[in-house]
């Protein structure tokens, strides 16, 4: 199976045979068109059309991203695989089999991937959800005069068809956790990367997004002086507001948000940008708006699988050293500074206040999204906290992380 998606691809014409052929004088073919859609095919690599038909309506209508109709696509392939084995369906041609299948068969496949398989029931609903958005958009839904493919009755008029997945715990990247990272790694850019995630909160495809420019506005608003009630003298805010071109925006766009980012973590952030090895690799970008704040060891830009790369590597060095217990993945960061906020006393006047800063700066469009981090409640946690201890600030924790890992970026430093 073969799942293409693309969204305004340039496709050119211009050696095209059908450019010097005299019969396409009527419709003459283009130099190059932009393309949007996407197809799936078998094994046999036959165009499956009804899946395709989907995938491609949905995608020029800005409905799903491009990743997304790659991962219907894959999960309707998969489904059809299936069905296409069972005696009742070996007589359909390509993905017809669509047209005919009933909820019960729906269900004895569920059970296949979870008893056979041994897939996850996330997994499973993951499956589940992309066929009732093909059944519910397009099998079961006419288009303009022209009435639905599928007239058999859709199996999903009551919702999902599997069982509902388990919530589990969310496994967090601990401060702890994050310096034996650091410690892991023996250069200053590395270090600040892994840093800057954490104390962000931001996705692994966020970071290429982030540029110079953004980390120097968000430098500017240490300008901005505040007075506390009760306190004589002006002080600047231990964390600074950093524009963020968020994923998971629809049909592949941006989600523009603020995170709140310590001090501490922009200033090493600063260091780094001032060394030697930074302004030489610079200069290959045309300004600070095009520049990005991180540069891989080549001087170019990270790419989000890199990123996972650089984070698997240090995890499986800190592993080796039996300074962490477990393997530490891009977004468990992202995980841990939820959690950092969450304890903080120094942001919001109580757990709520905090909850919804967690919601504003992960991007996270409803805050039962970010009610994740709560499965334990507050006021036990408060009871695991040493009577009378006094918890660190977020931003105190980055400043000592700064101090006690950061290293000196020489002059002849190349990586």
């Amino acid at each position: 199976m073969k799942v293409i998606a693309v969204r305004g691809k340039a496709l050119d014409f211009s050696e095209s045979p059908t450019r010097g052929d005299d019969s396409y004088e009527e419709s003459p073919v283009q130099e190059a068109v932009k393309v949007t859609g996407a197809a799936v095919f078998d094994d046999d690599e036959r165009l499956m059309p009804l899946i395709s038909g989907y995938l491609s309506q949905e995608l020029q209508n800005a409905q799903i991203s491009q990743q997304t109709a790659i991962t219907y696509g894959r999960n309707l392939g998969y489904t059809c695989e299936y069905l296409m084995n069972r005696r009742e369906f070996r007589d359909c041609e390509r993905d017809s089999a669509f047209l005919e299948v009933r909820a019960h068969a729906i269900e004895e496949y569920f059970a296949h991937l979870r008893e056979v398989e041994e897939l996850s029931k996330k997994t499973v609903r993951n499956r589940d959800s992309s066929l009732m958005a093909f059944f519910n958009d397009s099998l079961c839904q006419g288009v303009d005069d022209l009435p639905a493919p599928r007239t058999a009755p859709n199996p999903y008029t009551g919702g999902y068809l599997s069982p509902r997945p388990n919530k589990n715990l969310v496994v967090a990247c601990s401060l702890n956790d994050l310096r034996e990272l650091i410690l892991a790694t023996q250069s200053e850019r590395e270090r600040c990367l892994l840093q800057f995630m954490f104390d962000a909160g931001i996705r692994r495809s966020e970071l290429p997004r982030v540029t110079l420019k953004a980390i120097d506005d968000a430098m500017c608003f240490q300008d901005v002086l505040f007075i506390s009630p009760g306190v004589s003298e002006p002080v600047s805010a231990d964390y600074c507001p950093l524009y963020i071109d968020g994923s998971k925006g629809p049909a592949d766009s941006f989600k523009p948000r603020q995170t709140l980012v310590s001090r501490a973590t922009l200033l090493r952030i600063k260091k780094y940008h001032a060394s030697p090895l930074y302004k030489m690799h610079k200069r290959q970008f045309s300004g600070a708006e095009n520049t990005p704040a991180f540069l891989n060891a080549e001087g170019g830009e990270y790419t989000p699988r890199s990123i996972s790369k650089l984070v698997e590597r240090t995890s499986r060095r800190a592993l080796n050293r039996l300074k962490i217990d477990r393997m530490i993945s891009p977004h468990k960061l992202r995980h841990g500074n939820a959690y950092a906020l969450l304890r903080t006393p120094d942001i919001g006047n109580d757990h709520l206040d905090r909850l919804v800063t967690v919601q504003k700066t992960l991007g996270h469009s409803k805050l039962s999204t970010s009610e994740i981090y709560t499965q334990i409640p507050y006021d036990l946690y408060q009871k695991l906290v040493r009577p009378g201890a006094e918890t660190k600030t977020k931003a105190g924790e980055m400043a000592e992380l700064s101090q006690q890992t950061r290293l000196t970026i020489r002059a002849g430093d190349m990586k």
